[in-house]
C-alpha cells in the first residue's frame, strides 16, 4: 500500500512542560509522508528553544501573535495538504503507531470520513488515571453530548473542506463544531483501540473553561446545528454517560491490554512509548520529510 500524506497540527502557547512529549509522540511514529505544523503563539516560557531541537521534523514551524486556537488550527491546515489530517494539542500524545493504522483503516474503509478511539487519560506526569471507553458510534449520541475525544480524531481532506474547516469564531468548542458538521455531512466511526493520550490538569482549558465560555459554546453549537432538546434527552444521556463510566470500569478491572494501552491504570504512559518520549535522543528527520522543502518562520517575540 502507499501511505497517504497524513498532516497534522499542533496549536501551542507557554505549554514547554508538556510540549516535547507532544512532538516526540508525533515524529517518533516513523511515518514517511507526515506533514507536520507547529504553530506557536508567541511563547515566552522556553517552548522555542524545545522546538529548535526538533525544526528538521516539522513540515512548517511559526512562533508569533495569533488570534487563538482555533486561528492557529485554521491557518495551519492551510498549510499542509494530506489526505488525511489531525491536531493535536501541545500537551497531548499519541499512541505508538497510530499513523500507521490510520492510514491503512482509511485505505479498508474508503466509506468513512473520519475516525476516532477511545479516550486514556494522562496526568501532569504522564500517569494513566484513566479512560473513557466509548460505544459504538451513533451520531444521535454524538452529536448532543460532546464525547469524541479530539487527540485521536483523522479525518479525510475531502469532508473537511466540503464543511468548511475549523470555524475560527469558536476559542473552546472548535472541536465540537467542526465534528458536528463532519456527523452532518458524511459518515464517522469509533475504533475500539486508543490511539492517543488526552492530558488533564490544572490549567488545561478543559479544567479551566469548560463551565464558563464551554458551555456557552456548546450551547452555539447546537442553536448553529439545530440541534433539538427532547424531553428524553435527559434519560438518554445520563444513560450514555453511564454505560461509558461502567465500560470504563470493566476495562480497568479486567487487565485486558488493548492496542494504545496496558492492563489497568496508574502506569506512566511512557511506558507504552518504552521510554522514548522522555529520552534525550533526537531521531533522525524522516526521509520524506527530507524530500520536501521545508519552510520554517520562527520568530520568538512574546505575546502582548
Amino acid at each position: 500500500m502507499s501511505e497517504p500524506t497524513i498532516s497534522i497540527v499542533t496549536p501551542s502557547y507557554n505549554q514547554a512542560k508538556y510540549i516535547e512529549w507532544t512532538v516526540r509522540s508525533v515524529i517518533l511514529q516513523r511515518y514517511p509522508k507526515l506533514e507536520y505544523v507547529m504553530m506557536d503563539g508567541g511563547s515566552n516560557d522556553g517552548s522555542l528553544d524545545i522546538l529548535r531541537r526538533y525544526e528538521p521534523h516539522f513540515h512548517h514551524i511559526e512562533s508569533g501573535r495569533d488570534k487563538g486556537q482555533s486561528d492557529a488550527l485554521k491557518r495551519g491546515f492551510r498549510m499542509t495538504s494530506g489526505d488525511i489530517m489531525a491536531y493535536i494539542n501541545s500537551d497531548d500524545l499519541l499512541a505508538p503507531d497510530t499513523l500507521y493504522w490510520v492510514a491503512d483503516f482509511f485505505a479498508r474503509h474508503p466509506k468513512v470520513d473520519a475516525v476516532y478511539s477511545n479516550r486514556c487519560a494522562v496526568n501532569a506526569t504522564n500517569e494513566v488515571i484513566w479512560y473513557w471507553n466509548l460505544p459504538p458510534h451513533i451520531d444521535y449520541l454524538m452529536k448532543r453530548w460532546d464525547l469524541i475525544p479530539q487527540e485521536t480524531c483523522f479525518w479525510r481532506r475531502r469532508i473537511y473542506e466540503a464543511v468548511g474547516g475549523v470555524d475560527s469564531s469558536f476559542s473552546f468548542a472548535m472541536d465540537y463544531d467542526l465534528f458536528v458538521k463532519f456527523m452532518k455531512t458524511g459518515r464517522v466511526s469509533r475504533a475500539d483501540r486508543f490511539l492517543g493520550a488526552f492530558r488533564q490538569h490544572s490549567e488545561g482549558k478543559t479544567s479551566t473553561q469548560l463551565e464558563n465560555v464551554g458551555a456557552q459554546e456548546i450551547q452555539r453549537v447546537w442553536a448553529t446545528h439545530c440541534i433539538t432538546a427532547h424531553r428524553w434527552d435527559e434519560v438518554v444521556g445520563a444513560a450514555f454517560r453511564r454505560l461509558v463510566e461502567l465500560k470504563s470500569y470493566v476495562f480497568v478491572q479486567s487487565m485486558q491490554e488493548r492496542p494504545g494501552a496496558f492492563p489497568g491504570v496508574g502506569y506512566n504512559y511512557d511506558d507504552i512509548w518504552a521510554g522514548q518520549l522522555t529520552s534525550s535522543r533526537i531521531p533522525p528527520a524522516a526521509s520524506g520529510n527530507q524530500e520536501r522543502p521545508i519552510r520554517r518562520s520562527v520568530s520568538p517575540f512574546a505575546r502582548g
